[in-house]
């Protein structure tokens, strides 16, 4: 079975990935982040797993994932709340600082062990539209977004379209 240049020519290969969107990032907190009691956090992330469009700012806004290319992007979120059987949990993306379009909320009896929770959507941004992760929680107490490898906390947005 011969490689794939020796199968197509360069022209062939380019038209078969001709419409492939490339920008994204994923981005991730190195370090367990606290969420005090009934207050809705606004997560940060101080790493990024890759950043193909300048969407995330290591320095500035470090919990924004930011539009430079217009189109439509699939946006998630992941985030562990350290264990505590009381209360409930809840993870948003929220848009250009004022609406949500993504969410995801766990009732207090269905709080276990390490609660992992992904909030996604899919969303037509505009240039400098930016989407954030929030968390709430109502344990009664501080309560800790777990940093546990490739899964917590997380934010990624990928242009589909």
């Amino acid at each position: 079975m011969g490689n794939l240049l020796s199968i197509f020519n360069v022209g062939d290969l380019l038209s078969i990935f001709k419409g492939v969107y490339t920008e994204g990032a994923r981005v991730y907190n190195s370090a367990a982040i606290a969420t005090a009691d009934s207050v809705l956090t606004t997560l940060t992330f101080d790493t990024e797993r890759y950043d193909t469009d300048s969407i995330h700012d290591l320095a500035t806004n470090t919990g924004r994932l930011t539009c430079k290319t217009a189109g439509k992007y699939l946006i998630t979120t992941i985030a562990e709340f350290a264990f505590n059987a009381t209360g409930r949990r809840q993870v948003y993306i929220k848009l250009n600082g004022t609406t949500y379009i993504g969410a995801l909320i766990i009732d207090p009896c269905q709080v276990v062990a390490g609660t992992t929770m992904t909030a996604t959507c899919i969303y037509d941004l505009a240039v400098n539209d930016y989407v954030e992760c929030q968390v709430y929680q109502t344990s009664g107490g501080a309560l800790n977004i777990n940093a546990s490898g490739n899964t917590s906390p997380e934010f990624m947005m990928q242009r589909i379209g």
